[in-house]
């Protein structure tokens, strides 16, 4: 966990630094998203995972239903702006990005 928290808050630096409207740990009904970027079309909605050892498929769906159990996308619904959600996993072993998957 203290590594995920670590990738979130580069993360978060790197999506502000693009001069993109960036928030952590968004607020939704049943949770909190890890990172929603947002631009003048699109609306970003991250969930980031350590593989913890797991395949990489899976901890990538793990991530995307979260997103979609947590209805983080719920309140940008009404926005028209298109949305996309990514499940980002990073690796216990390497301590690096492994891949990310996008709906």
């Amino acid at each position: 966990n203290q590594c995920e928290n670590y990738y979130e808050t580069v993360t978060h630096v790197i999506f502000r630094q693009t001069g993109f409207s960036v928030v952590s740990e968004f607020q939704s009904i049943a949770g909190r998203s890890d990172i929603v970027v947002t631009t003048k079309d699109s609306v970003f909605i991250f969930e980031l995972k350590m593989d913890k050892g797991r395949g990489f498929e899976e901890v990538a769906g793990e991530a995307l239903e979260q997103i979609d159990a947590g209805g983080y996308a719920d309140r940008f619904a009404v926005s028209g702006k298109q949305m996309y959600k990514g499940g980002v996993v990073f690796s216990s072993d390497a301590k690096g990005l492994c891949g990310w998957k996008v709906k």
